[in-house]
């Protein structure tokens, strides 16, 4: 998790090195194949589950090194921009699944993963809105102006640092949404960013201030849980961490 926390950091705020010639658009490309390996290590789908989450890693590859060989091409950026929303939506819905399912997922206190998974989703949300701003500028061109230069076409390393200023519900104002799509596009973000602070963090606090409390919802009798990830750390020993003790239920 720490690893492709890192990852994803790296790839959405280190998008300045596109902008220093090839070598770092190469540098930058290989950053995308880096965080499909950890993000589909991270969920760890189960059985033919993994068809999906293979499927979206092969697209988004596929269109992130077109994308780097020939940037000029509307459609093939417009290819990259969906994969990245598919995939990134994909984790994100993972990662919140194990975030909000944590209580009954896991009998022992994973904290820091919670708070890890937690920011990459929130990560991966401000990415998934780049890719949907970059949508919308590649089919209708001039929905977004950079203030500071008007007259310049807006690229998506623009488009990325307006996602994340709106997900923070910062505005600085330099970058501006134009059409009507677009303004209501970034005011969904700005909402969604303000909805995932609120939520999130409560959801962490109530584990953190019973992580192991007793589930006073009923006994569980849907049997395993194997709809999201398993992001919980192997048992060195092999044994089963749900299993009961008879000594130690008659001390």
């Amino acid at each position: 998790m720490a690893e492709f926390l890192a990852a994803a950091v790296l790839l959405h705020f280190a998008y300045p090195l596109t902008l220093h010639g090839q070598a770092g658009e190469l540098l930058y490309t290989l950053l995308y194949p880096v965080v499909v390996l950890l993000g589909v290590r991270v969920v760890r789908p189960r059985g033919r589950r993994l068809l999906p989450v293979a499927v979206l890693s092969v697209v988004f590859l596929f269109f992130g090194f077109w994308s780097a060989l020939t940037p000029d091409q509307p459609m093939v950026r417009l290819g990259l921009f969906a994969a990245i929303v598919l995939f990134q939506s994909y984790l994100i819905l993972q990662l919140l699944a194990f975030v909000f399912r944590y209580g009954k997922q896991h009998r022992q206190p994973h904290g820091p993963q919670l708070i890890m998974a937690a920011i990459c989703a929130y990560l991966l949300l401000g990415g998934v809105f780049a890719a949907l701003f970059g949508i919308i500028e590649t089919l209708t061109p001039g929905a977004f102006e950079n203030s500071l230069a008007p007259h310049q076409s807006v690229g998506w390393q623009d488009l990325t640092y307006l996602s994340f200023v709106t997900l923070v519900t910062l505005g600085y104002g330099d970058m501006v949404p134009l059409t009507p799509w677009a303004r209501s596009l970034a005011t969904g973000e700005a909402v969604a960013g303000t909805l995932f602070l609120t939520t999130v963090i409560a959801r962490i606090v109530g584990a953190y201030v019973s992580p192991s409390g007793p589930d006073t919802s009923g006994p569980d009798t849907s049997g395993p849980d194997t709809s999201g990830p398993d992001l919980s750390e192997p048992d060195p020993s092999g044994s089963d961490p749900g299993a009961t003790d008879p000594a130690a239920d008659r001390s």
